[in-house]
């Protein structure tokens, strides 16, 4: 008996992963500790206790993994001394690694879009074109990659690679002719405090007019079918 009941504590601890980190700021010094990542959400221990956070996962209003070795948390807690920003949390981890596992599974936990800048080799590509990102000033070069249910920037840059699935990451999408596209993405714009970005590229080669209409098909069915349906909320005491 004692041990089941055991068990049953430590369930949420199964599984649980901890990585030795190094906690980045801007203003201050950085810290150190530990992150753990369990089911119940992601909790940072760090050498100075009253330093250490904890976060449920209906506490992380978004998730940017860098690299297998960095990511970015994002908070809903206020920030007054930069006008109520939503305050974030930078990591860089020095003893293990963000994998594509576990990063999966905190895209499941979260339920809501995510940044992921660490892109694989995609198998099924139904489309690509080389292209350039514009930045603010200047821009890299590299491959859009398109497959049913996502879209890849492929780059030498690594910190401009992106994977955006369709289903979760992506608004919308728009070609002004055929050789711009934009890509717009659920994402943590903080220059324009919103959760949206747009990302411009020059196509080095024509869009094809028909993916771009059936790619527009897709995500418009996509965006249908997480709707509510009209009358589909009950009013109360019905």
């Amino acid at each position: 008996m004692r041990i089941a009941v055991l068990m049953l504590l430590l369930a949420p601890l199964l599984g649980a992963e901890t990585f030795t980190v190094i906690h980045k700021k801007k203003a201050w010094p950085d810290g150190k500790g530990t992150v753990t990542i369990t089911d119940n959400g992601i909790a940072f221990e760090a050498k100075k206790k009253k330093n250490s956070r904890k976060w449920s996962w209906l506490d992380i209003q978004y998730f940017d993994r860098i690299s297998e070795t960095e990511f970015v948390i994002l908070t809903y807690h206020d920030q007054k001394r930069y006008l109520g920003r939503d305050r974030s949390y930078r990591f860089v981890i020095t003893e293990g690694a963000l994998t594509d596992e576990l990063f999966r599974k905190i895209s499941a936990k979260l339920g809501r879009p995510v940044t992921n800048r660490v892109v694989r080799p995609v198998a099924k590509v139904r489309y690509e074109v080389p292209v350039k990102h514009l930045h603010t000033f200047g821009g890299c070069e590299g491959v859009l990659r398109f497959t049913d249910g996502a879209i890849y920037y492929v780059t030498d840059h690594a910190k401009d690679a992106r994977e955006w699935r369709l289903d979760r990451d992506v608004q919308s999408v728009w070609s002004a002719d055929t050789y711009r596209l934009e890509v717009h993405a659920y994402d943590n714009n903080r220059r324009e405090f919103s959760r949206t970005r747009v990302y411009k590229f020059d196509l080095k080669k024509p869009l094809d007019a028909g993916f771009y209409r059936d790619l527009k098909l897709k995500l418009y069915e996509l965006e249908s079918a997480h709707l509510p349906m009209a009358g589909s909320v009950e009013r109360e005491g019905e």
